[in-house]
């Protein structure tokens, strides 16, 4: 279990930790859905910029944890469903109207 695994593990874990994590991931799931929205929509350079980060940290942090452990673990999963969540949140609001 890598450093990272540990430090997260405690908020699955313990139930009262959930509506920390709860906020957390709702934070980071509308800071993916905006600069989707923005880059894609807008087709702002900066946003487009933010993505590209974004997605070159997420995308270094799975790949390192998949060559450590051969398979995803937390932090891989969290980082895919962050994403996931993400993309579906900017493709709700985009289909509702709201951007």
């Amino acid at each position: 279990m890598s450093d990272l695994d540990r430090w997260i593990e405690p908020y699955f874990r313990d139930s009262t930790l959930w509506p920390v994590l709860i906020v957390a991931v709702s934070i980071l799931v509308t800071l993916v859905a905006a600069a989707l929205l923005l880059a894609v929509v807008d087709r702002h350079p900066y946003a487009m910029a933010a993505l590209l980060a974004l997605a070159w940290m997420s995308g270094d942090a799975t790949l390192r944890q998949l060559r450590a452990r051969r398979r995803l673990g937390l932090v891989g999963g969290a980082i895919l469903g962050v994403w996931a969540l993400g993309a579906a949140a900017a493709l709700a609001a985009r289909l509702a109207g709201i951007f």
